[in-house]
């Protein structure tokens, strides 16, 4: 059976003073109280009552050609109203969150996966155990002792080998691969082509080097709660037996990261796209890993830290720190040394 939802359901509008009394904000210039709204636009693209938004003052000439625009601005730019008047603007304590506030509104069914059932063509292992309002697609399988919870959609051709646990309300799109053993939690989303739970790239050469030998891994993959995995990640299991690659609650990676055998990622790290986490790297609470990051293995990155993009890590990061460069260095230390190469060319 598949359910889906009509496309005209999805069309949402609302009253500008519903909008702005949703927001907490407050409607400054001139504005028709009618005034109907069914979406979000960029402000250098406006669209006739849609809403827009900008966060920084660099941003102002742009509101220099629009009339009649419905514009989303913090408190600390109100002194834009009276520069631009011809425009209507919602004052919010946060722009980019409000803005989010909008988009969910509008936009949220979209990425909202409505069918429910099995597909014909599914694999799944008399074994397993599916909770409600499941539903699994075309060519999936689904192994031995495999337990899926309630409202979890599996989509085409995904894999879930053998006693994997995944949450309630988790959506694995097309293409992903689960290995054995392997645990997701609640309200996750793992994008297309992921694997989770390969093992880990451990090779040896015997002394006469004759011969490479594998590091056979017999550990696990933990992934918590409310986690996001962008398309084609991929995630080592632990080494032994009793072990965990530990993703933590809410962090959420970008696509084209790996994440290599025995990782922890403390709970709201952000890690950006083509990113490489090497063995046993450990990252605190709350980081951000820049985009093309390289870390090495066994480094210790400490809560709140940030790692600025393409820096390569060969050294732990203390708490806060904002690091940069090859290889990463205090951020300030960095730029002063790109100056003096600069000067010196």
């Amino acid at each position: 059976m598949m359910l889906l939802i009509d496309k005209e359901d999805m069309v949402k509008e609302i009253n500008i003073l519903d909008l702005a009394n949703k927001l907490n904000g407050t409607i400054v210039g001139s504005f028709n109280k009618e005034t109907i709204i069914s979406g979000t636009c960029p402000i250098d693209n406006y669209s006739p009552n849609k809403v827009s938004f900008i966060r920084s003052a660099k941003y102002d000439a742009l509101l220099a050609d629009l009339e009649n625009a419905i514009v989303l601005i913090p408190k600390g730019l109100v002194k834009l109203c009276d520069k631009y008047p011809n425009n209507a603007y919602i004052i919010v304590e946060d722009v980019v969150f409000a803005l989010m506030d909008i988009q969910s509104f509008f936009y949220s069914d979209l990425s909202v996966i409505h069918e429910e059932g099995i597909s014909k063509t599914a694999y799944v292992d008399a074994s397993a155990r599916l909770g409600n309002n499941v539903y699994i697609g075309e060519n999936v399988y689904i192994g031995e002792n495999v337990v899926i919870g309630d409202g979890t959609k599996v989509q085409h051709n995904s894999c879930v080998l053998g006693d994997v646990v995944i949450g309630n309300d988790t959506y694995i799109y097309p293409n992903v691969c689960v290995y054995n053993n392997c645990e997701i939690g609640s309200k996750c989303i793992i994008h297309s082509g992921v694997g989770i739970g390969m093992d880990g790239f451990r090779f040896e050469q015997n002394a006469e080097q004759t011969e490479v030998r594998k590091m056979i891994h017999a550990g696990q993959v933990l992934i918590g709660n409310n986690v996001e995995i962008g398309s084609n990640c991929t995630i080592a299991r632990a080494t032994f037996y009793g072990e965990k690659t530990l993703i933590a609650d809410n962090v959420k990676l970008d696509n084209l990261v790996h994440i290599a055998h025995n990782a922890k990622i403390g709970e709201r790290t952000l890690i950006a796209a083509q990113t490489c986490l090497a063995g046993s790297v450990k990252i605190g609470q709350d980081c951000w890993i820049g985009a093309g990051a390289t870390i090495s293995n066994g480094v210790r990155i400490n809560n709140g830290a940030q790692i600025l993009l393409n820096a390569v890590v060969a050294h732990n990061v203390a708490e806060n720190q904002v690091v940069s460069g090859f290889y990463a260095m205090p951020h300030d230390e960095w730029k002063s040394a790109w100056k003096r190469l600069r000067k010196n060319r």
